[in-house]
């Protein structure tokens, strides 16, 4: 059955429902970055530690305070709890989160982070504006400001990450893959053939294919090699020898271009290394007379 002929049987939706789904941001310097803007369930989760932990800090503060401080009159003791409520919802939060980058407690077990709208990391005015508007919209609500934003603003956003101009992010999972090795039926071509610089993203998209490939069904494996290979062609003198598998190609090709690139970086980090010394020896042998 065809798909507009399932769609035809299928009645519309009465709400329409908003994914959190993958997007792309283009920074200043005309970088492209792939982000995942975080569910509201995760906001609420990451906010949910940070407060009870805040809480387990506001009981300890209160237990030291009535054992060693002497508060014997209403105005010290509002001077204590307006000080007390200052430091645990904005003086400490934003010194957390400015020194950890956006994260706190809470972000980091979920695997969260709070970056800018460009995607850049955010400073100490963002994180002010984000921990005042907190007051309002997480202490003073009990959380529903907070909530209600984050399910009805873009990319999950609260009021103060619309005021700051930041928004929560989740981060990706670090994979570890495989390192490429050169197919040993290859080897002496790759030693011999010119493989020109690869545009990034032919690169990225040839390494994405050998990372993933395993998980592909064998006639689009094939498929999507073939293309890849085609792709590469371009790039390399002389070609492979006859009947090389392309993944086998990709693979070589991929190697080639690490491991020139790699001897380049231990070539430049050589010469600087070369470049200080001489920088830094002083003239005349001064250095062994002041014993420096």
């Amino acid at each position: 059955m065809s798909t507009s002929a399932s769609v035809s049987y299928m009645s519309a939706s009465v709400v329409p429902l908003r994914h959190i789904q993958q997007e792309s941001i283009v920074t200043g310097e005309a970088v492209t970055l792939e982000i995942s803007p975080a569910s509201p369930l995760l906001r609420a989760a990451a906010t949910l530690v940070d407060i009870l932990l805040t809480i387990f800090y506001a009981v300890i503060a209160a237990y030291v305070l009535q054992l060693y401080v002497d508060i014997s009159s209403d105005s010290m003791a509002r001077v204590v709890l307006i000080g007390g409520v200052a430091l645990l919802t904005v003086i400490l939060p934003l010194i957390v989160e400015v020194a950890t980058r956006g994260r706190s407690l809470g972000k980091w077990a979920f695997g969260l982070q709070v970056v800018r709208d460009d995607g850049g990391v955010i400073t100490a005015r963002h994180s002010l504006v984000r921990m005042l508007a907190g007051i309002l919209e997480v202490w003073l609500s009990l959380g529903a400001i907070a909530m209600v934003t984050t399910l009805v603003a873009p990319r999950s956003k609260r009021l103060g990450d619309l005021a700051a101009g930041t928004m929560v992010i989740r981060l990706p999972e670090p994979q570890l893959y495989a390192p490429l090795l050169m197919p040993p039926d290859l080897a002496q071509w790759a030693s011999t053939a010119q493989v020109v610089s690869l545009p990034p993203s032919v690169s990225s998209q040839a390494l994405h294919f050998m990372r993933t490939s395993a998980s592909l069904i064998p006639h689009v494996r094939e498929a999507g090699a073939q293309k890849i290979a085609e792709q590469l062609m371009t790039f390399v003198e002389p070609a492979p020898p006859s009947g090389t598998h392309p993944e086998r190609f990709i693979a070589a090709v991929l190697v080639v271009c690490r491991d020139r690139d790699l001897s380049r970086l231990i070539a430049r980090d050589g010469l600087s290394q070369q470049s200080f010394e001489r920088a830094t020896a002083s003239p005349f042998g001064l250095d062994k007379s002041f014993g420096l």
